[in-house]
């Protein structure tokens, strides 16, 4: 379909950084230049809003999304507090957790692959994963409204780019710390562990290099394969 279409040529524009941050998307300019309808673009820019890529207050023309330090804090920590309140049902009630355990091998896959945007992908995965597990459906929706443009924002910032090593394994081991404490089935643990984890995922997030070309992701392939036996903390 044309919208779909559109928008993942628009989504890749974005995330290569063709279109940049805060750069304006007009639907009459794109419907022009593509010679399709002003609807279609509408529809498609409706699909990159839902996935995060872009944003639209009322009234106003869409822009690919740009987010400050504030607001990436102020979206954390609430992102927190959802999340941590999501794995204490989780844990209370004991949910299977195979589907997370899938999604945390998929993300080592990437890693070991050297693919940084199907890592995020995952990782955005295991957190809908997380809160669609707790059966609350207005939990969902407002986790998602919070993280969906977080992990947009992120892959539109280091697609291309190298990454700290430690950032990636750092990252897998906090990943198996929530599984780990799910599995517990103590509600009050969980809740707490995943509050401290999703405020270091912050921490990760503002820290100023944690962009800054150190080495290949790739690079990680295989002491990501020697880390799968390790105990973790």
């Amino acid at each position: 379909m044309v919208k779909d279409n559109l928008a993942a040529h628009l989504r890749e524009e974005i995330i290569s950084g063709r279109l940049a941050p805060g750069e304006r998307i007009v639907e009459i300019v794109w419907a022009k230049r593509l010679r399709i309808s002003q609807t279609s673009v509408r529809e498609a820019l409706n699909i990159l809003i839902a996935e995060g890529f872009v944003q639209k207050g009322s009234g106003h023309t869409a822009q690919v999304t740009r987010l400050s330090d504030e607001d990436i804090q102020h979206s954390y920590r609430l992102r927190s507090v959802l999340e941590s309140y999501a794995a204490s049902i989780v844990a209370r009630e004991k949910c299977a957790l195979g589907e997370l355990d899938d999604a945390l091998a998929a993300m080592r896959s990437a890693v070991e692959r050297g693919n940084v945007r199907e890592f995020y992908e995952r990782d955005l995965q295991f957190h809908i994963l997380l809160a669609e597990k707790s059966g609350n459906p207005i939990l969902v929706q407002a986790i998602r409204r919070i993280i969906l443009p977080l992990f947009a924002f992120v892959v539109i910032r280091i697609q291309g780019a190298r990454t700290n090593q430690e950032q990636w394994m750092r990252s897998l081991d906090q990943h198996q710390r929530i599984i780990d404490a799910l599995k517990t089935g103590d509600p009050v643990f969980a809740e707490r562990q995943v509050a401290y984890i999703v405020n270091a995922f912050l921490e990760e997030t503002l820290t100023k290099d944690v962009m800054l070309s150190v080495s290949p992701l790739v690079d990680l392939g295989s002491r990501v394969s020697a880390a799968r036996s390790l105990p973790h903390s």
